[in-house]
């Protein structure tokens, strides 16, 4: 038996548009197949976005710790699958980078599993890599950002 396209699993990018005079039967719409619409890439004017209150989805998360040697913090990236490879991560280590610069942070640490490679290549695209190193497989990490004079 054939599928129809509306039965199919393929997500789809939507895009909700309404004339002021129509938002009302959007929100209806839209409420009405919300199950159905939240399997898929939704886009809408900042009018109606806000009017469908609809809660923003954690998509990555980018945190460090200080360490024990000074100036060098411990750093963890997280980006969900469907967001990797369209600039989430880069915008978190920019901005993981830059706050703690603030607090005087330079160094980083990050721990990387070895088949990991698209973090690892991330690391050396982004960052100025000081150290490499594998233990207990486990890829340990120094770097510094990219515009920071080189340290040690």
């Amino acid at each position: 038996m054939e599928k129809r396209p509306s039965e199919t699993k393929q997500t789809r990018k939507i895009a909700l548009v309404a004339h002021d005079n129509r938002k009302r039967d959007l929100l209806e719409w839209a409420a009405f197949n919300r199950e159905l619409l939240a399997q898929h890439e939704l886009c809408a004017t900042a009018t109606t976005g806000k009017l469908l209150d609809w809660r923003p989805e954690l998509i990555g998360v980018a945190r460090y710790e200080p360490s024990d040697e000074e100036d060098t913090a411990e750093i963890a990236i997280v980006v969900q699958d469907y967001w990797q490879g369209r600039g989430v991560g880069a915008i978190l280590l920019k901005e993981l980078l830059r706050s703690a610069a603030v607090n005087s942070i330079r160094r980083f640490r990050a721990w990387v599993l070895p088949d990991n490679h698209r973090m690892l290549d991330f690391l050396a695209r982004h960052t100025d890599v000081r150290r490499r190193r594998t233990e207990q497989g486990v890829v340990e990490i120094l770097f510094t950002r990219r515009d920071a004079p080189a340290v040690g």
